[in-house]
């Protein structure tokens, strides 16, 4: 008798709000001014996102309303890292830096402002981020359209 093969498969359930945003300002300026404009308290977190088959660690803030039972995280889609340049052998056209990519397919976009459980107006939410100095756009996506979401799941 042949043996059966049987496969588990898991669906994860992405069911948030995700805004992309681009922007100059460092994380925790972004942070600050968001805090700022939403009334929230979004803080770093103790750790940061790190994964054993990818490079880079990149920055997470949180807040977790307890009010209105949501989430909301603003998470670094970059890094860049310095590299040690010897005066000896620079040259002009160098890359003095490393770039590492948390969603690779979204290498334009700064950072991700997740919301969880919330059910206020997308689009006010985005107005009011662009309307931070420095914020250069920001705008809705779906997260089940990326490859990489599940990256964004902690």
């Amino acid at each position: 008798m042949a043996k059966k093969k049987y496969i588990l498969t898991t669906e994860i359930n992405h069911d948030y709000k995700l805004i992309v945003i681009k922007s100059v300002l460092e994380d925790y300026r972004l942070a600050y001014f968001i805090n700022k404009t939403f009334n929230l308290f979004l803080k770093k977190e103790n750790f940061e996102l790190t994964f054993h088959n990818k490079k880079g660690e990149f920055s997470v803030f949180g807040f977790d309303d307890l009010s209105t039972n949501s989430y909301w995280s603003l998470i670094a889609n970059k890094q860049v890292i310095d590299k040690e340049v010897k005066s000896d052998n620079y040259n002009l056209f160098d890359e003095i830096s490393n770039t590492f990519i948390l969603i690779p397919e979204e290498k334009t976009v700064d950072y991700f402002f997740k919301i969880e459980n919330n059910n206020k107006q997308i689009t006010t939410l985005i107005k009011r981020i662009n309307s931070i100095h420095k914020v250069i756009t920001s705008y809705e996506i779906n997260p089940n359209n990326l490859k990489s979401k599940d990256l964004l799941i902690f």
